[in-house]
């Protein structure tokens, strides 16, 4: 397993920042006192069959984190698809009064990949993150692999829980369709401010969920999302 790590805390006169290289490299772009923001940029080749890649994201009290991806990220197969599974583990953790922004860019399953995406997330009180998922299934011309993407939030209570399974090769009614494009934007901790045509699903706890189902990414509505709900 390759690992990576990225820890932020409030200090003066700038915030303290580690960072932990693996498969991914997190580079510092800038910080303040209260927080940093950080570039995540691929350090070798990536997703292949039975890697397994994990990042672990750690906002201090009351500091503040902006991650960005230099470049989307393609997950390769076999070609008879029979390959092992290549996993893609996130855990975030945002301490007392934290807040998390990930505008994060396409994971894309060719064609004979099988791929586990998983994204945990916790918040302590007062605690807030925004973060953009985006799963496509084949590039230009393919069906794409096998995908299987979780997502779970709590603040000691469950605040989302996901788990959607789906194979480009073989399309389900009711869940993608033929669908290629799954784009998310997900807030945790707040209601974040309307957005002017976009439609939403309020979670019964503090949060929101925006989604795109479509074709191609570049149709997507959700560019600008994370930022209008970070800074609205």
């Amino acid at each position: 397993m390759s690992a990576a790590a990225v820890a932020v805390r409030a200090a003066s006169p700038r915030a303290h920042v580690d960072l932990v290289g693996g498969t991914i490299v997190p580079r510092l772009v800038s910080r303040t006192p209260d927080g940093a923001r950080i570039a995540l940029v691929a350090g070798g080749a990536l997703l292949l069959p039975g890697d397994e890649v994990r990042i672990d994201i750690t906002v201090g009290a009351g500091a503040s984190l902006e991650l960005e991806d230099i470049g989307g990220t393609v997950c390769y197969g076999e070609a008879d698809g029979g390959g092992p599974w290549s996993r893609w583990t996130v855990h975030v953790t945002v301490e007392a009064g934290g807040r998390l922004r990930w505008d994060g860019l396409p994971l894309v399953v060719a064609d004979g990949a099988r791929v586990h995406r998983r994204t945990s997330v916790t918040l302590a009180e007062g605690a807030t993150a925004v973060l953009r998922e985006t799963s496509v299934l084949g590039r230009t011309g393919e069906r794409g692999g096998e995908l299987r993407a979780e997502f779970v939030a709590e603040d000691g209570l469950p605040l989302l829980v996901e788990d959607l399974r789906v194979r480009g090769d073989a399309p389900e009614p009711g869940v993608l369709g033929g669908r290629r494009v799954y784009d998310t934007v997900t807030a945790l901790g707040f209601r974040p401010p309307t957005v002017p045509g976009l439609d939403v699903l309020d979670l019964d706890r503090p949060g929101a969920v925006a989604r795109y189902l479509g074709d191609e990414t570049h149709r997507s509505p959700l560019d600008g999302v994370t930022a209008a709900w970070t800074d609205g």
